[in-house]
């Protein structure tokens, strides 16, 4: 009996009706039992909990939530993030330089560095030397007078490393000589002069290895390159480039300067070495 009671209890109907207070006119009725009721208040507790959540999330009210971060802490948050993400790669930059200096030392191949923000894939140097290699000598002559570059044909001009292949140096500063190589006298490259605002150029491919100042030669900057060559370019203004920046031909390292103590004006100090040899530049470029 009290199992049937209470079902009936449960079934039984229950009339809702709303009045006009003043005029005790019914404005609104309906009819539920018991079980309905409790499905409309449940309806109506996760209809209430939808707006408020809604409200939350996408208007400013966000902001006086207990525990919500503000727009200023979202923003300091993900401005640390990138910090230490920048950190992260500064690391690593710092790890492939001591490598590759420890390279360098033993007379071993550097490890190349790629920039993710550059998309630009690298070219098959291969390609471009057999292309080239098939060309016209007017379209030759062209690519020296309009991009400083020059070929190196005769193997007897070059060192033993490099008279197997076939070099193609940008010209790191179109000038004059004024100081030329002279390893007798300590001076290992070739000094340059040019107007002041000239950039300087990478004369290959390479990773730079050195970038940062001395007290001699000012903003130095050193790439090294393949089959051991590298390359020094002292006496700028200042650099473009960083330690681990991996550079192109004909690429901006710098622009020409007078800083350090052995400078008297303007100019541009270009050492060329080739497995711990200083190289005679104006053997392979034409300034």
């Amino acid at each position: 009996m009290d199992k049937a009671k209470k079902k009936n209890k449960f079934a039984e109907r229950y009339r809702i009706t709303i009045l006009n207070n003043r005029t005790l006119k019914e404005v609104w009725n309906t009819v539920l039992s018991l079980r309905g009721m409790i499905v409309v208040a449940l309806l109506a507790v996760v209809l209430l909990v939808g707006i408020g959540v809604s409200l939350i999330s996408f208007t400013p009210l966000r902001k006086y939530v207990p525990g919500y971060p503000s727009d200023n802490e979202r923003f300091l948050l993900i401005d640390n993030y990138m910090k230490v993400d920048s950190l992260e790669k500064v690391l690593s930059q710092s790890d492939l330089y001591f490598d590759n200096l420890q390279s360098i030392l033993v007379g071993k191949n550097t490890k190349p560095h790629f920039i993710d923000r550059d998309s630009i894939k690298n070219s098959d140097s291969k390609t471009a030397m057999q292309h080239i290699r098939f060309d016209s000598s007017l379209y030759k002559q062209i690519d020296e007078d309009q991009f400083n570059i020059h070929y190196v044909d005769d193997e007897r001009t070059l060192p033993t490393a490099l008279s197997t292949v076939k070099i193609h140096f940008y010209c790191p500063l179109k000038g004059d000589i004024t100081n030329p190589h002279s390893p007798e006298t300590g001076h290992y490259g070739v000094d340059i002069v040019s107007d002041a605002k000239d950039p300087i150029l990478s004369v290959l491919d390479g990773t730079v290895i050195m970038a940062g100042w001395t007290l001699e030669a000012g903003y130095v900057i050193v790439v090294q390159h393949r089959n051991n060559i590298v390359s020094q370019y002292k006496h700028n203004s200042f650099l473009l480039k960083k330690i681990g920046d991996h550079v192109r031909a004909g690429e901006p390292l710098g622009f020409l300067g007078n800083t350090g103590e052995y400078t008297t004006g303007p100019h541009l100090h270009f050492e060329l070495w080739q497995n711990g040899t200083p190289l005679n530049p104006t053997d392979y470029i034409i300034f």
